[in-house]
């Protein structure tokens, strides 16, 4: 398909309201961004944890490597985020879209958000000192569930290396598919003989179900409560982040911890009030100790 035909199969089903144009090189994509909206939170959030060969974020620019080799790029403009889609991949740029609207969390009405949070005395400064926090998504469903069990008990940094080894070992420097994973010996790359294993029994249900029970909160978290040596932070992070819950909240995260100096059932009344928003809080907790 040429960029003009994908231009036009786009617009015509107008995919997140977004409004195309065609380059040289392949389609310009604006998609609008509902204010505010906080690219000094989301950019560098998505940088700190962009695996090397796979997603970078540099000069406000985030790219993404396609299966085919292929580089998206979005940047933030006025009003809009500016996403490049190559030529190689405009047969796929509605795919493209609707990943990204997503992963930039682009349907949150932070406005209405911000508000309700406001109302909680330890973050009202927060808020107000930064408002329009999102909470990024994922690229896809699968790789965002493995990466969450690579982040348990580790360090944003460690587990951005864990995922790195993980493509170069498993995936020729692309994310691995579910039926490779299934059957490797995940451990293999630095981890635990159990979180290896509650990796592939992931990967095994994505090739037995598909990953659409990834994306639904309910179901991601029944799914996860039953793998072996998957616990309440990995299986809220996966919930806020994978399945887009807004109201997910890892009472027992460091951040969260040390931002509020309580964790567990503490934490959890302390953020009772903020439903069903709770995720947002989670990201202005972080950002207050970044």
């Amino acid at each position: 398909m040429t960029p003009a035909a994908a231009s036009c199969r786009i617009r015509g089903s107008a995919i997140h309201g977004a409004r195309l144009e065609n380059a040289a090189d392949g389609i310009v994509a604006h998609m609008p961004v509902r204010e505010p909206y906080n690219v000094d939170w989301v950019f560098p959030f998505l940088a700190a944890r962009a695996v090397p060969g796979l997603e970078s974020v540099a000069d406000g620019v985030y790219r993404r490597r396609l299966t085919n080799g292929a580089l998206v790029a979005v940047e933030r403009v006025v009003g809009n985020l500016r996403i490049s889609i190559p030529a190689a991949a405009s047969a796929d740029a509605a795919d493209i879209l609707t990943r990204l609207h997503g992963l930039f969390d682009l349907a949150a009405d932070s406005l209405a958000i911000d508000r309700h949070l406001a109302k909680e005395p330890l973050l009202a400064p927060l808020v107000r000192m930064a408002p329009g926090i999102r909470v990024p998504g994922v690229w896809d469903p699968f790789e965002g569930a493995v990466r969450a069990v690579l982040g348990q008990q580790v360090s944003v940094r460690q587990a951005t290396v864990l995922a790195q080894r993980l493509c170069e070992r498993f995936g020729a420097g692309a994310f691995p598919a579910a039926d490779v994973l299934a059957q490797a010996d995940v451990a293999a790359i630095g981890m635990t003989g159990t979180r290896g294993a509650a990796v592939s029994a992931i990967a095994r249900q994505v090739v037995a179900d598909g990953d659409a029970w990834l994306t639904n909160a309910t179901a991601l978290r029944q799914a996860f409560a039953k793998i072996r040596g998957l616990g309440p932070w990995t299986t809220e992070y996966a919930a806020m982040r994978v399945a887009g819950d807004g109201d997910a909240f890892p009472d027992s995260d460091w951040g969260v911890w040390k931002a509020l100096g309580v964790k567990g059932a503490a934490a959890r009344r302390w953020a009772e009030p903020c439903r069903p928003w709770r995720a947002y809080a989670t990201m202005q907790l972080w950002r207050s100790r970044s």
